[in-house]
């Protein structure tokens, strides 16, 4: 069981270098947890919130959705994955980015809606 969420946890959005930065988006959170129960299975965060010290650490842009809570990178393994990953992550979500391990999903509303990118 989550406080944030059924199923997650604010520790589970906290910035990663541990600075206790974890005041993720609700709107984010509850999108995510559709996307948990559209699967019907866990999902890993890989990155949720980052304060602008981790971001730059990371080399992410400037501008990331992470810094002000507005996105998480949701992880996968293999293609098979990756494919049903996003099948639940489409109906649910308007700005997405595919990386080689995770997929990136934000409700930045200061940002253009139905996009899709990849990363190199």
């Amino acid at each position: 069981m989550g406080d944030l969420t059924e199923n997650f946890s604010r520790s589970e959005y906290a910035c990663k270098c541990g600075c206790g930065k974890h005041d993720i988006k609700d709107e984010l959170a509850i999108k995510v947890q559709q996307v948990r129960d559209t699967l019907n299975r866990s999902i890993t965060i890989n990155s949720g919130i980052r304060c602008s010290n981790h971001n730059s650490t990371i080399n992410a842009t400037p501008t990331s959705s992470h810094i002000d809570g507005w996105a998480a990178d949701l992880k996968y393994t293999g293609s098979a994955e990756r494919y049903t990953l996003l099948y639940a992550i489409m109906p649910i979500f308007d700005r997405v980015g595919i990386a080689k391990t995770f997929i990136h999903v934000d409700v930045d509303p200061n940002k253009t809606a139905g996009v899709i990118w990849l990363y190199s």
